[in-house]
């Protein structure tokens, strides 16, 4: 059945890779085993919630995993899977966030361009472990029972749907994190195009006009990836949430662009004709920029769009235990 092969590849996910193929084989024997059972007692197949309830009780796919694996420390072995995925995916988004700002500072020549008001990276890393290490902890005073409990196999994201992976979509996050705290004045970069001194380059009036869009818009996209990535079997959600982002995003830098001016140029040491020549060469570097911008959001926002209609229009075929 559907439900059962997506509870059995969302376990395969977090399988070691190495054993997963002969463990989701034999899970699988096991469940359709219990499917029968259950089937022989009924005198009839099994109905979607009856289905629901036994994988329920068979236990969330983390958990599953999570006993496949030889070491479980600092947190007890039911909260431990959670703890284990939780803490990769916080990583990775903190180690992105500062890898593109080492990016960045490569792109301009190796030369220190950020006004650091972040911790180093490896005290970052360490503040993020203690996070989610007090979140597990948390999370075993509390019942286990009752959080596990609340799970659905319908839940799970389809078997052999090609979806963004993880990486993907930490790094996006990452980046979306670094841009909004440059939007809200937190670090600052300086110094890091490839111009001369005595050009100084800023951001024309229009953008303070669409300051709080801008930084709803990177909240919103930021929000959308971090659900995709913790619910990724939310399928029609996340696609609705990308059409609405995009669309959302198009509609912004659209209105940027109705501006016509968006980099101010000050050279105090050259002529006006010359300042007015490079600002209008920057604008029009912007406005390509701009332009390009619009096509990929739209692109995007189609291709979320045609995503959501296949995903409603979508109707799994219900079949029984051989």
């Amino acid at each position: 059945m559907d439900l059962l092969e997506r509870y059995l590849s969302a376990v395969e996910r977090a399988l070691p890779t190495a054993q997963a193929a002969d463990i989701k084989a034999e899970l699988r024997d096991v469940l359709l085993s219990r499917m029968e059972e259950q089937e022989a007692r009924l005198g009839r197949p099994v109905t979607k919630l009856e289905l629901e309830a036994l994988l329920v009780e068979f236990g969330h796919p983390l958990v599953v995993a999570g006993r496949y694996r030889k070491i479980q420390h600092l947190i007890g072995p039911e909260v431990f899977p959670f703890w284990w995925a939780w803490m990769r995916t916080t990583l990775a988004v903190v180690a992105g966030v500062y890898l593109v700002l080492i990016i960045v500072e490569m792109a301009a020549g190796g030369h220190d361009v950020l006004d650091r008001r972040l911790p180093s990276l490896w005290m970052g890393l360490l503040i993020a472990f203690a996070v989610v290490t007090l979140i597990g902890v948390a999370m075993e005073l509390y019942p286990p029972a009752r959080i596990l409990e609340k799970w659905r196999p319908g839940e799970l994201p389809p078997p052999g749907r090609k979806t963004r992976s993880p990486f993907e979509m930490a790094v996006e996050i990452a980046m979306g994190v670094v841009f909004a705290m440059w939007w809200m004045g937190w670090i600052h970069f300086r110094n890091w195009l490839p111009i001369p001194d005595f050009l100084q380059v800023e951001l024309a009036p229009v953008w303070r006009v669409y300051y709080w869009p801008i930084l709803g818009y990177i909240g919103l996209e930021i929000g959308a990836n971090v659900l995709a990535l913790a619910r990724p079997g939310l399928t029609r959600l996340n696609s609705g949430l990308s059409v609405v982002r995009h669309v959302i995003g198009a509609a912004i830098i659209g209105g940027v662009l109705q501006a016509g001016h968006w980099v101010t140029i000050t050279a105090p040491t050259l002529a006006p004709h010359v300042v007015e020549t490079i600002e209008r060469n920057f604008d029009l570097g912007m406005q390509i920029g701009l332009i390009v911008t619009v096509g990929v959001m739209a692109v995007k926002a189609v291709w979320s769009l045609w995503l959501l209609a296949r995903d409603l229009l979508d109707k799994p075929v219900r079949t029984t235990a051989a």
